[in-house]
């Protein structure tokens, strides 16, 4: 994964803040997104065996569901260099 230390924290917090806002289970974010149980886990932690394919479906999920719910999604963007 190439994304600074810094940008980590900031999409890490992305995440974490769409997923609660978004009222999904682990579960259906794995069945929708074809992510096995670890996949999901290592991609919603950022953790060193996670791919930069996966956050970016993850992300763009989660936002397509808060907006679908008329949620304006948490983004990280403007503290991406």
């Amino acid at each position: 994964m190439s994304l600074t230390r810094e940008e980590q924290k900031y999409v890490a917090r992305e995440l974490r803040e769409n997923f609660k806002h978004a009222g999904l289970t682990p579960e259906v974010i794995q069945a929708d997104l074809a992510f096995s149980h670890e996949q999901y886990e290592e991609t919603m932690k950022l953790g060193p065996t996670c791919d930069e394919k996966a956050i970016s479906r993850l992300r763009s999920y989660l936002e397509e569901k808060l907006e679908e719910q008329g949620k304006i999604p948490y983004s990280s963007d403007s503290y991406e260099g």
